[in-house]
């Protein structure tokens, strides 16, 4: 089925920033966010993110832009999906980790 939010460990020394739930009358579209910053460079982090994630068979997408790099890792769920993105901020010197889960 796939990882649930739970499964997904959080960045060691992270600071946690915001987080929200949602969920619709009968629970047919649910989902949640937790968003954490780190000061640890984007290759630690994504390296973390890879190798915990490995038994789930990620799908990854990245691409660069004028910010810096992104990698959203994907893993599907029975009737939904789970993501870890992963944005780096090259001007505040800060990586972004953003865990979200879509779906009922």
């Amino acid at each position: 089925d796939g990882p649930s939010m739970q499964d997904i460990p959080r960045y060691p020394n992270a600071t946690e920033g915001e987080s929200m739930g949602q969920s619709s009358p009968g629970g047919l579209l649910s989902g949640s966010l937790s968003q954490f910053t780190t000061t640890d460079s984007f290759d630690q982090v994504l390296k973390f993110y890879t190798d915990a994630l490995s038994q789930y068979a990620p799908e990854l997408m990245s691409h660069t832009s004028e910010l810096g790099r992104q990698t959203a890792i994907s893993m599907p769920q029975k009737n939904g999906m789970v993501s870890v993105v992963i944005q780096e901020f090259t001007e505040e010197g800060t990586v972004n980790i953003t865990l979200m889960a879509v779906g009922g």
